[in-house]
């Protein structure tokens, strides 16, 4: 199944009172010369652990269904420990009262796990795939752009644009005798070099409108131009929204190679984008506009629907309660009308704020370390609010 925002948010929205199995593991290519590689036994390990928690569960009816849709999963579990199927990471989810299942893989890492709950385990594929958001790299060169469509640790050829120029565009203009100077001969190559360049900046230039329009309709949070300095100046020019610049010339390599070639500049991009919008929504909740600061503050903009984008801070863990109707409190709170009796212990606050914020459709931004330090007395959490 290809992974995108609506797939995140089907995927949010499972729901078993059952219970939702959530499995993740990452099939390491480094071990793959042993017999049994290594993330093959922990898989293994985790799976048995899950089988002795469900077999001591006192719920009866609920330990068998567990029990049985684990045995029914075999072929699938199979597929997702394979070494020759495609993807460094892989995920499945499936819930216990139905035959249906989920699965993504991806070029990237993910935390090796395995969790029963409720709801599909989410935050670890978010934490994923926020590594590498959608990315447009475009090869600009005197041949044509070359784009290249880069989300989720896979990169593919989107589209190419070629430069054809007549003949009558391209002809060399007629120079003096040979017996003229050759000064006036080199004056007028410069000429004629001149114009090759003016007609390669203008092809160059009526080509950019395309890079906007793949930017816009594949959701680039990035767009990474590679080429010329010259000629990617020109393309620059005619897009809004995060620009880099390589002056680079790797035209011919696949498209796994550019991105690996460009990621050094997309990671600093996303640590950019994500500390301007920390400091963004800091700034605001300062001074008493669109932004909401630390677990209380936050909670309550999610609860209100108010959140357009929740920031997270990746490697930090929160607990807290929600109410019966599902809102979702700090720890130390206990809402009016409700008591600690009442309250629904959290300790996965995290996986709730994920889903609440993408029932809400807002946007989840994942913060790494570099970017988390402006939240650092703040729990690692802001928001973006929408009023």
């Amino acid at each position: 199944m290809r992974f995108d925002r609506a797939a995140l948010r089907d995927v949010v929205a499972i729901h078993d009172d059952k219970g939702v199995l959530s499995f993740y593991v990452t099939a390491d290519p480094r071990e793959e010369a042993a017999v049994r590689p290594a993330w093959r036994i922990r898989f293994g390990n985790q799976l048995t652990e899950l089988r002795e928690q469900v077999s001591a569960d006192g719920d009866r009816a609920r330990r068998m269904a567990v029990l049985k849709r684990l045995e029914g999963l075999d072929q699938e579990l199979g597929l997702l420990l394979n070494p020759t199927e495609s993807g460094l990471g892989r995920v499945l989810f499936a819930p216990i009262s139905s035959d249906e299942v989920w699965t993504f893989s991806f070029q990237l890492p993910v935390a090796d796990q395995i969790v029963l709950e409720s709801t599909a385990y989410v935050r670890p594929l978010v934490n994923t795939v926020e590594t590498a958001p959608p990315a447009g790299l475009v090869l600009v060169s005197r041949d044509g752009l070359r784009m290249i469509d880069y989300r989720y640790g896979t990169a593919e050829d989107a589209e190419r644009a070629y430069f054809e120029v007549s003949a009558e565009d391209w002809r060399q203009m007629r120079g003096p005798a040979a017996s003229e100077l050759a000064r006036q001969g080199a004056a007028h190559r410069d000429r004629f070099e001149r114009r090759v360049e003016d007609n390669l900046t203008r092809l160059v230039r009526a080509a950019a409108p395309d890079v906007a329009q793949q930017a816009e309709s594949r959701g680039w949070t990035t767009v990474v131009l590679v080429g010329d300095v010259q000629l990617t100046e020109v393309v620059a020019a005619e897009l809004t929204g995060d620009v880099i610049q390589i002056d680079a010339v790797v035209d011919s390599l696949p498209p796994a190679k550019i991105a690996e070639y460009a990621e050094p500049q997309l990671l600093a991009a996303r640590t950019r984008r994500a500390t301007e919008l920390a400091e963004r929504a800091k700034d605001a909740a300062l001074s008493g506009g669109r932004g909401a600061l630390g677990m209380g503050d936050t909670l309550n903009a999610l609860n209100e629907s108010r959140v357009a984008q929740l920031l997270l801070a990746e490697s930090r863990e929160w607990s807290g309660s929600r109410t019966a109707d599902g809102r979702l409190w700090p720890p130390d709170q206990v809402p009016q009308g409700e008591s600690e009796q009442t309250l629904v212990q959290e300790p996965r606050m995290g996986e709730r704020m994920i889903e609440r914020a993408l029932d809400i459709d807002a946007e989840v931004i994942v913060l790494d370390q570099q970017a988390s330090e402006a939240l650092a007395e703040f729990d690692g959490l802001a928001a973006i609010l929408r009023w």
